[in-house]
């Protein structure tokens, strides 16, 4: 398997056990900077534990984690930490009802979820400009909890951007989505995916309707061993898919958008 160097994320026959219970077996994954990636399996698969991983807020029962060219074991995992964002379904439900749009972007700056210092003038400047990537510009005097669910959401990448991540994580980022703020939600992620071409993006989902032309490589995790990983045109594939989701379904690719059916 390739060296780290010039990877965002190198796991290396990555294992990982909880009270004797494998989790993760034998995970290895590389993705080079810049990488838009999709981590795709059913509940239960193990996804989120592999992003805690990456995160390093799980250890590695066995195995070599590489992020942005530190190695676990090596490494301070605070200072790496601050250079991954991670937005995640239960952050929406932490932030203070009395928090404007802006102010929870501001914060996102502090690392932080409440903001209590004067922002500077640059620091506005940056957390609008943040907004405006994300289309949500114009709810920033709004108080976040009257915000639905697909403005949550972009508001909440607007504020992990304040800090300038090398590496967003955005775990299942389209959940409890209508069909038309999905499809809002998702051309504004290839909006951002133009501005930031340097970020590394890894996006969890169990919805292949969700991939995106915008990404190009597909991880694939089942009862916590991958599956398939590779090139999306590659990997997500009607056999590879009818492995995972049983015989019974089949994939289609039309229009640049993947739809999954049931027979």
């Amino acid at each position: 398997m390739q060296e780290p160097r010039n990877l965002s994320i190198f796991l290396q026959d990555v294992w990982f056990e909880l009270r004797g219970r494998t989790i993760l077996e034998g995970v290895d994954w590389k993705i080079a900077g810049g990488g838009r990636w999709v981590l795709l399996g059913p509940n239960g698969s193990g996804k989120t534990t592999l992003l805690k991983l990456i995160t390093g807020y799980n250890y590695p029962s066995r195995g070599r984690v590489v992020i942005l060219q530190r190695e676990f074991g090596h490494t301070d995992l605070r200072i790496l930490r601050s250079r991954i964002g991670w937005v995640h379904y239960d952050l929406r439900n932490m932030i203070p009802e009395y928090m404007t749009v802006l102010d929870v972007v501001l914060a996102g700056g502090k690392g932080t979820l409440s903001f209590f210092e004067a922002p500077t003038p640059a620091e506005r400047l940056k957390a609008r400009n943040n907004l405006r990537a994300l289309r949500v510009e114009n709810l920033s005097v709004r108080r976040f909890s009257t915000l639905s669910t697909g403005e949550r959401q972009r508001v909440l990448i607007a504020r992990a951007l304040m800090a300038e991540p090398e590496i967003l994580l955005l775990d299942e980022p389209c959940m409890g989505l209508d069909p038309l703020s999905r499809e809002e939600f998702l051309d504004s992620l290839a909006t951002l995916f133009v501005e930031k071409k340097e970020m590394t993006v890894v996006t969890v989902t169990h919805h292949v309707e969700e991939i995106t032309e915008a990404y190009e490589g597909v991880l694939i995790l089942n009862g916590g061993k991958v599956l398939a990983c590779g090139e999306r045109r590659r990997t997500l594939t009607a056999d590879t898919i009818s492995r995972l989701f049983g015989h019974r379904c089949f994939l289609t690719f039309e229009g640049g958008r993947y739809s999954l059916h049931f027979q």
